[in-house]
């Protein structure tokens, strides 16, 4: 076994309690009690775990409202007109997420009709709701139409369906044209996500999403010809690929200088533009790495908005109405996902410590190898003693954290995971039939069930074995 500061570090300090505090970020619902309990609102762990079941997703609302609204304010400083703030449901698609958003006036990016459910499910003004996607089918977008919101055309056909299905019903949509932005001097720019070392611009060349600047001008002359579809302005969405806010900055700016191309080429100026998301969070699993993010959003909005606000000035342009599409900024941090410890195996001159989560629960670390911050939830003062494997229970690796470290921890006591709320429960599997746990709430006043615990019924509801199979 090392000795205690070579297992220690500037990162976790040299136990739980002072991994957290090294960790802590602007809008934490965490605290550890005198005791050294780790608490989410004032909430300790263990009795949330004893209340409600382990494992379990304990979702801060104070957390949801204060990202929503840092990241309003941080464009509302400098943007000189109205700002929208677009929650992308598919960071975390409960509902009751939704309602939160929506009662702070946010309004919403969905995809295909479970997310366009979830969104109204939530509450939502269709006026601030859009509908993506590169595959829309015609009953998708006829629910666009009904529900009467924004659709963000990424399809040269979606125009005929749009037209006929307005037609039938006499009606009119609002739609945007999604644009991509790859420029050519992102060609060398290396990438902490998207899984390349260089030409990143290749990279989101290749993504499915957008239109060239030459099809764009094709596709707005096109719209405008329509009088069943009114052209709002432009939509574009750079994903979260960098910590460093100059590349994101230079995909805007290319962004801008194509909504001038297409304006020089068809006199058409957007009443609108959807800079969608990608927004990196100050802990950032998504680096692959667990030491805090350099650059915080701030950093990122002004940096992009000033590439925007530059290049529309250079080209006489009138700012629009600006649009985003913040997921992961939004719901990262407001959700731990709590458990506990199970099995201890010490072999090989190595230790396994079991908990009764997963990768299941955490899909990006074994899709993405996403980097999760793991702290045992009581007794947050113990001095660290050893280094371990923190696995799942599923017969896979289900490696949560590898090499970790850890103090002498104890069969049944509690863990935590951070940032558990962005593209955990809505990539969730059920992986060896293992049931998904419940989602709380804890409100100013309340702590709600959000999502019931699964049971072994539920994994197995919608299959059936035929009668000639049972005999």
């Amino acid at each position: 076994m090392g000795t205690i500061k070579a297992i220690g570090s500037v990162l976790h300090g040299r136990n739980p309690r002072q991994h957290l505090e090294n960790m802590i970020t602007r809008t934490d619902p965490f605290t550890v009690s005198k005791a050294g309990d780790l608490c989410v609102n004032g909430h300790t762990a263990e009795s949330l775990l004893r209340d409600y079941g382990s494992p379990l997703y304990v979702v801060s609302e104070r957390t949801l409202r204060a990202n929503f609204r840092r990241i309003r304010k941080a464009f509302e400083d400098v943007w000189p007109t109205r700002v929208v703030v677009m929650y992308a449901i598919k960071a975390n698609n409960n509902p009751a997420i939704r309602a939160v958003i929506h009662g702070e006036g946010g309004g919403g990016d969905c995809f295909g009709l479970g997310e366009l459910y979830a969104t109204f499910e939530g509450g939502a003004d269709p006026d601030l709701v859009a509908m993506n996607g590169g595959n829309k089918t015609e009953e998708e977008l006829r629910a666009a139409v009904d529900r009467g919101i924004n659709v963000n055309i990424d399809a040269d056909d979606e125009i005929d369906m749009l037209e006929r299905i307005c037609e039938e019903k006499g009606t009119t949509v609002n739609v945007a044209l999604r644009i991509k932005s790859a420029p050519d001097d992102l060609a060398e720019t290396p990438s902490d996500y998207l899984g390349v070392n260089r030409d990143t611009r290749l990279f989101l060349m290749k993504e499915k999403w957008g239109f060239s600047r030459d099809a764009a001008v094709e596709l707005v002359r096109q719209i405008l010809g329509s009088p069943r579809l009114r052209l709002r302005g432009f939509n574009i969405h750079t994903p979260r690929f960098t910590q460093d806010p100059a590349p994101f900055a230079r995909c805007n700016q290319d962004f801008a200088e194509t909504v001038a191309h297409i304006r020089d080429q068809t006199g058409y100026v957007p009443d609108l533009i959807d800079i969608g998301g990608g927004w990196p969070r100050d802990r950032d699993p998504e680096s692959r790495k667990h030491e805090l993010n350099p650059n915080n959003v701030e950093r990122f909005v002004e940096a992009v908005a000033k590439a925007l606000l530059k290049t529309f000035e250079a080209h006489d342009i009138p700012v629009p109405e600006l649009r985003l599409e913040p997921g992961r900024f939004i719901a990262g941090n407001s959700v731990v996902l709590l458990g506990r410890i199970g099995a201890i195996k010490r072999d090989c001159g190595m230790v396994w410590v079991n908990t009764d989560f997963s990768t299941n629960n955490l899909i990006r670390i074994d899709t993405a190898g996403s980097a999760y911050h793991f702290v045992p939830a009581s007794k947050m003062d113990r001095t660290y003693k050893e280094r371990a494997q923190i696995v799942g229970p599923t017969c896979i690796d289900s490696r949560i954290v590898d090499d970790w470290p850890i103090p002498a921890l104890e069969r049944g006591e509690p863990a935590a995971v951070l940032d558990a709320g962005m593209y955990s429960e809505s990539s969730a599997t059920q992986f060896n039939s293992v049931p998904r746990p419940a989602t709380v709430m804890i409100g100013e006043k309340s702590i709600d069930i959000i999502r019931r615990r699964e049971t072994v019924e539920d994994v197995y509801a919608t299959t059936c074995v035929p009668e000639r199979l049972r005999r």
